[in-house]
């Protein structure tokens, strides 16, 4: 038998305790909402829709909490979630990963669907960046029509 404590419970009861980072107890939830309409012309294969910019600092996205809506976009179309590339807390530049949230959900026909596939069973991702994160969907798989519709929200906590 053993009686062991996750790392954020043994910094508690540590002598003397320490703090516990506010991104993983006790941070305030944020969501983060967007709406995004392909404008007047199609994108071409692999266009991207920059849907929203996470703030500075620590901030965890928590994305079995999270929903996105989408219009058909029509056959053999896949979206791709992911981020731009930015700078690290500590000046270090991170590579865009188009992909690292989600890969190749089915956009072909209108539906909704919750981010997730590519985090494995945490399916959280704490960012840590001086001046925030653009979180963008890349459609692959043909054009990104014209009048095309992609809306949701992804929830965070934040430092």
């Amino acid at each position: 038998m053993t009686n062991e404590a996750s790392t954020q419970l043994a910094r508690t009861l540590a002598v003397p305790p320490k703090s516990v980072a506010t991104h993983d107890w006790w941070g305030r939830m944020r969501c983060m909402f967007f709406d995004f309409t392909q404008g007047a012309v199609a994108g071409a294969d692999g266009s991207t829709a920059r849907l929203f910019k996470l703030p500075a600092g620590k901030v965890r996205l928590i994305l079995p909490l999270s929903r996105m809506h989408h219009s058909a976009f029509g056959a053999s179309r896949v979206l791709n979630l992911g981020w731009e590339a930015y700078k690290n807390l500590a000046g270090a530049d991170v590579l865009a990963d188009p992909d690292g949230l989600d890969a190749a959900v089915d956009v072909s026909a209108a539906g909704n669907f919750t981010p997730a596939g590519t985090l494995g069973t945490h399916e959280t991702l704490l960012f840590e960046s001086q001046e925030g994160v653009v979180i963008a969907a890349e459609i692959t798989g043909g054009t990104l029509l014209a009048g095309a519709e992609l809306s949701g929200h992804l929830v965070a906590v934040q430092d």
